[in-house]
Parts: structure tokens; C-alpha cells; sequence
């Protein structure tokens, strides 16, 4: 089985609700395949032999200062997407949004969509509005999710302002890189992934630029596995730490990177994902599965990166 863990669905309607609202949009110039129909998507997936691919809103989360806002945006998205994929004949699933920042009404909607056949998981943006995904406001989300056992699918919120007045396209083209690096790293630093351990995060693009710069970060996670044990969070010989206590998906273009990414997050630890409709031509949709397949790995490790992992995660192919 091949599961795409990282797709995307920007309908129209959903679109013009997010505009009105003041949110962000996606920025289709850079999807051409978004102009696919639902039955080309389908036949595109069957050509590549992926089996499912999982839905998540992108940027379009249905984050606003104004609870019935967000409860309004929270109830289209999902109510879109989880029809949608009732309707694709098992081959679409669906990431779940909340209305955040807005504790108690994300809770309503996590119990009303959680038990929904077709929903896998929750997803979240690489921030809240002005919350940081370490932020303690966000704590009784993380119990109920953690209580769940529930997966959270990380993306880019597309809202990094670090580059200055004249940001030279740099906004669009790497700054949602810049946060899930520090996404990432948040969870990781803040103890939040231990103190939630039955929750699984996702975290998309090969982590950003962590495995890149994981030489510089390093210490700094090792003193954090040191404090945990001492605290008694977590124990010195635990299967899972520093870095694998995420996972990564692999979209990316750069085949460079994504051996980087298996060296230095392994191969047990990532999950496929292509990005669609950011995949620009059928032949690079088909290049996000021959990456793999070219990897130096052994072929249960391309089977786990492909599907078995994620099967295993979201409890898929039973």
C-alpha cells in the first residue's frame, strides 16, 4: 500500500469563505495540477500506484480571533473534505481542522468529526495565529488529542516575517521551510512530545532545513532528553528519541535532500507525502515515488516509507 500522507484540496467555495474572513490563501499559481478533476487526480494516483492520498487544508485553517468565525470555517473545511472523501471510493482521506485558537469549540469539533470512517487525524499549522505550537493556551488541546491517540499532520501556516520589507518572493518560496523547521524544533525543545507522547506529529518537507542544520541543534535536543529523564518524563534507554520522536514526510524536489533526510532523521522514521497539487507536471508527481524508490534502503524500509509506517500510525488497511 502507498498512502500519500501529504496532499491538498482547494475547493472554491472553501476558498472564498477563507477570503471573506480575512485568511490567507494558497497560492495556485505555484498548483497547476489543482485544476485537475477529482477523476484525473484519481487516474494520475492509479498510474503511480498510490493507493490513498490524505487531505489537509494547507493554509486554509480555519484560524480566526472570532470563535463563530472559525467554528463556521472549521465546519465547511471539514464537512468538504470528509464528503469528499466518502465520495472517492476509498481513495481520499481526510486531515481534520479546528477552529483555533479557541480551546473549547476545537474540542466540539474534534468529538464531532473524530469518529467520522474517513477522518485519520487532526492537522495543524506550523502556528495559531500569534501562538506558537509550544504555546501553553494550546495545552488542553494536546491532552484531548494525546487522550485520542491521535495523529497531528503539521504544515506551513505561510505566515514567517523574517525576511524583511522587500521579502523578494523569498515569503512563498522558503518560508514555510523556515517554519516547520522551528515547528519542529519547538515541539521537540518545549517537551511538548513527551509530555504528549500518544500523540504523533507529522512534520512535512523533510522537517524543513532541520536535517541540514541538525549538527547546531543537537546538544541543545540531547539536554533536553537529559532533563526529561531527571524530571521523569521519559526514561534514558526509550525507543524513540531526540528526532524520531517526530516524523517527517518526504516532499521535496531535491533528491540531495531527501538523502540527507534519511541519514540523519532514517528511514524508519519518514512518511511519503507528495505535496499535490504543488507537484507541477504527471512527471514529477511520478518523480516523488521514483526518489524513493532510487534510495540506498533496504526494501522494508522503502515499504515503510511508502505506506506500512503510516498504515500502522492511522490504522489503515485492516
Amino acid at each position: 500500500m502507498i498512502i500519500d500522507v501529504h496532499s491538498h484540496l482547494f475547493p472554491p467555495g472553501l476558498m472564498a469563505s477563507i477570503a471573506r474572513a480575512g485568511g490567507r490563501l494558497p497560492q495556485l499559481e505555484a498548483a497547476p495540477q489543482q485544476s485537475m478533476s477529482l477523476d484525473q487526480r484519481f487516474e494520475l494516483m492509479a498510474d503511480n500506484q498510490v493507493d490513498v492520498g490524505l487531505l489537509s487544508v494547507g493554509v486554509l485553517q480555519p484560524y480566526h480571533d472570532d470563535v463563530a468565525t472559525a467554528v463556521a470555517l472549521a465546519h465547511e473545511a471539514n464537512d468538504t473534505y470528509l464528503q469528499t472523501s466518502a465520495d472517492s471510493g476509498g481513495r481520499l482521506l481526510t486531515w481534520a481542522a479546528l477552529p483555533m485558537p479557541h480551546v473549547d469549540a476545537a474540542l466540539a469539533e474534534l468529538d464531532r468529526v473524530a469518529g467520522d470512517e474517513h477522518c485519520v487525524g487532526v492537522t495543524l499549522g506550523t502556528s495559531v495565529l500569534d501562538l506558537n505550537l509550544d504555546d501553553k493556551a494550546l495545552e488542553p488541546v494536546y491532552q484531548a488529542l494525546n487522550a485520542r491517540g491521535t495523529t497531528v499532520f503539521v504544515h506551513p501556516s505561510m505566515s514567517f516575517d523574517g525576511f524583511g520589507d522587500n521579502d523578494l518572493g523569498m515569503q512563498r518560496s522558503i518560508g514555510g521551510m523556515f517554519e516547520d523547521t522551528i515547528a519542529g524544533i519547538r515541539l521537540l525543545l518545549s517537551g511538548v512530545v513527551v509530555r504528549y507522547p500518544r500523540i504523533n506529529f507529522i512534520v512535512p518537507h523533510l522537517g524543513g532545513t532541520l536535517p541540514f542544520i541538525y549538527g547546531r541543534v543537537r546538544r541543545h535536543i540531547q539536554l533536553a532528553e537529559k532533563q526529561w529523564v531527571a524530571d521523569g518524563l521519559t526514561t534514558d534507554d526509550a525507543p524513540y528519541q531526540g528526532l524520531s520522536r517526530l516524523w517527517w514526510d518526504t516532499a521535496t524536489r531535491h533528491v540531495p535532500a531527501l538523502t540527507c533526510a534519511v541519514e540523519t532523521l532514517g528511514p524508519d522514521r519518514l512518511l511519503f507525502g507528495t505535496d499535490y497539487p504543488y507537484t507541477k507536471t504527471r512527471d514529477e508527481f511520478a518523480s516523488r515515488l521514483a526518489h524513493i524508490r532510487d534510495l540506498p534502503i533496504t526494501g522494508e524500509q522503502r515499504a515503510a516509507i511508502f505506506g506500512t509506517s503510516a498504515a500502522a500510525l492511522l490504522g489503515l488497511g485492516k
